[in-house]
């Protein structure tokens, strides 16, 4: 796990790359501070950095910006690549080589010499990379299949900069306006970041998921999506899924340093550090967070280390410390991103590097495509509905657009657009409130459009496995593969979840919605799918247990009307209209109302709130 810096000038650029690149690369510290170093090539005005975190192949062959043999190409990539191994020996039979190290860089920049732009089909792993090509003077660049590792770029009028976070192209781009419809989006419904590929920022953007880029010649040339998910038949069984769950686990074990993982109690990281601990002789190091000794996600994460054999450590919520971590989470994001299990995981994961470890495994991603929160045992109530009452929709079509809501503005829509709908629906709800009447009539709901880009890929789908597929590439982006990288990387420590590998996630797509929610009023049967699977890796008091989200004991109304109170108090007194965006007086009455029990929204929008003022405050 690294950060990655590249620059593409222009032909008529004068730009000093050397120094641009080593000052971006050096905001990324945190991301690798085993080694730093850069490349410059003065005549095709490409640059590239990187900063490393020692993972596998510890030597110094393994630095990166790596070279081929002739040194017609180079990469700075940062992220795992799990099949590596298979891949190497697969290029090998098909004459590539001679390989001259331990390390997946290698193979990838091997794979791309002999399968070209299809490269990352045959990638399986998390991976964000720039690939310069010196003979057509490109850039290739890419992103996993579902996002885990991050990568921003922009476009300016000296050429095309990238990066694995916003604040080092802000160096490069530093008069970016901000990007209005993206602050505004997230206060929409369950957004609590701004959707790909927009960023807080008009001039930059984030490369969507499953997608390449080529840049040549300081210009974007091209953006596709390589990754169309499969949807497999017939369908998965049981020992089919938890022969991948096994497999991934396995895999994402093999590193040249220790091993640990995030312990919660659950059903996901319970099945997770139960299936490690079957493949090592050594106990499974595990960690765990919460409000105090007596945190009900304490007390499940103690049950289940002591009957694995773990070597157990548990932390507390610190309000105070935990504040200044919050803060410096959104100046390292760059831009507002509002979760605050970000600080919970920063916490662990700082705590980990101190004990040692550099990897850990958690269970990331299973709530999204096993469906495993309370809404949706309603959700898959709804879809019954709308299964159902099909023949409806010319009718619920004949309801003007306004006038729309719930259900009528699902059954009016067709497959793969109804969650955009939705959302679209939201923005009189959420906008009204806080944003100026003249600034709604310019805004763009990004997560609408989000949500019919992503929506479209499944076709037909049920409503559940459409929203789902939504959630977990868009919507839950930020408690899903965000939530993975970014508190991580803070802390200089890599998040590896075996539940986002790719085979168990077109398993999970593949799996009918009733067989993961078999009774809509028995919660405990949510996730079942997946419960069946592991069954035997999970205590049965804990298989069927209610649903606790990650640092559940420490609630957002809870912070901000306790010990961030007078913190909260400040941030809204002092709100910033953001270039006529925001309606500030209105904000503070909200605050007001709502800190004096006059609960008129829910304590997520005000949370919302908050981390935005915050943000703009802090700029």
């Amino acid at each position: 796990m690294c950060g990655i810096v590249a620059f593409s000038a222009k032909s008529e650029s004068e730009l000093e790359l050397g120094p641009l690149i080593e000052s971006m690369i050096n905001l990324m510290h945190h991301r690798g501070p085993d080694f730093h170093n850069l490349s410059v090539d003065s005549e095709a005005k490409v640059g590239m950095a990187h900063a490393r975190l020692s993972i596998l192949d510890l030597s110094d062959k393994a630095n990166q910006p790596m070279f081929s043999e002739n040194n017609s190409l180079s990469i700075v990539f940062n992220g795992e690549i799990y099949n590596w191994q298979e891949l190497r020996k697969k290029l090998e039979m098909e004459g590539v080589g001679p390989f001259v190290t331990q390390s997946d860089t290698e193979v990838i920049l091997r794979g791309y010499e002999h399968y070209g732009n299809d490269l990352p089909l045959h990638l399986r792993g998390m991976f964000a990379f720039v690939i310069f090509d010196k003979q057509s003077n490109s850039l290739f660049c890419a992103r996993d299949r579902v996002g885990k590792k991050p990568l921003v770029y922009t476009e300016t009028e000296d050429g095309v900069a990238l990066a694995s976070e916003i604040p080092p192209l802000l160096l490069a781009s530093p008069n970016s306006p901000l990007n209005k419809s993206a602050l505004a989006t997230i206060l929409l419904h369950n957004m609590r970041h701004v959707p790909d590929p927009d960023t807080a920022f008009s001039a930059i953007s984030r490369l969507r998921a499953g997608h390449a880029m080529t840049v040549r010649d300081g210009r974007i040339e091209k953006i596709w999506r390589y990754w169309q998910p499969a949807i497999k038949s017939p369908a998965v069984s049981t020992q089919d899924l938890r022969s991948a769950i096994e497999g991934a686990v396995k895999r994402r074990m093999v590193a040249d340093v220790p091993v640990g993982a995030l312990l919660s109690g659950g059903v996901d990281s319970t099945a997770v550090v139960a299936l490690m601990a079957r493949h090592t002789e050594q106990p499974v190091r595990t960690y765990a967070l919460g409000m105090d000794a007596d945190d009900e996600d304490l007390r499940r994460a103690r049950f289940v280390a002591s009957q694995l054999g773990c070597e157990h450590k548990e932390f507390y919520f610190d309000a105070e410390r935990q504040f200044e971590i919050f803060r410096n989470i959104q100046k390292t994001y760059g831009e507002p991103i509002a979760l605050l299990p970000l600080v919970h995981s920063y916490e662990l994961c700082s705590a980990i590097r101190d004990d040692g470890i550099k990897v850990v495994l958690t269970g990331h991603g299973a709530d999204e495509l096993f469906y495993g929160y309370t809404g949706h045992a309603k959700t898959a109530l709804l879809t019954d509905a709308l299964r159902y009452l099909g023949f409806l929709r010319p009718a619920a079509q004949m309801i003007p657009r306004a006038l729309r809501s719930g259900p009528s503005v699902l059954l009016a829509e067709q497959p793969g657009r109804r969650k955009a709908a939705l959302y679209r629906s939201y923005q009189g709800r959420d906008w009204n409130q806080v944003i100026q009447p003249e600034a709604r009539k310019a805004l763009s709901n990004g997560a609408a459009r989000e949500c019919e880009y992503w929506g479209s890929m499944l076709g037909k789908a049920d409503y559940i496995d459409e929203s789902n597929f939504i959630a977990l590439m868009m919507e839950n982006s930020h408690s899903v593969t965000t939530a993975a990288d970014l508190p991580a990387m803070m802390a200089s420590v890599e998040m590896r979840a075996p539940f986002l590998d790719q085979e168990i996630v077109e398993m999970a797509l593949s799996i009918p919605y009733r067989r993961k929610v078999p009774n809509s009023r028995d919660l405990s049967r949510l996730k079942y799918a997946l419960k069946i699977a592991v069954e035997d890796l999970v205590p049965k008091h804990l298989l069927y247990a209610p649903k606790r989200g990650f640092g559940h004991g420490i609630q957002e109304k809870d912070i901000l009307l306790g010990p961030w109170r007078e913190i909260a108090n400040e941030v809204f007194a002092n709100s910033i209209d953001a270039e006529g965006l925001f309606d500030v007086q209105a904000i503070r009455k909200l605050w007001n109302r709502q800190s004096s029990g006059d609960e008129s929204v829910s304590w997520g929008f005000i949370a919302k709130l908050f981390t935005i003022q915050l943000w703009l405050q802090e700029q």
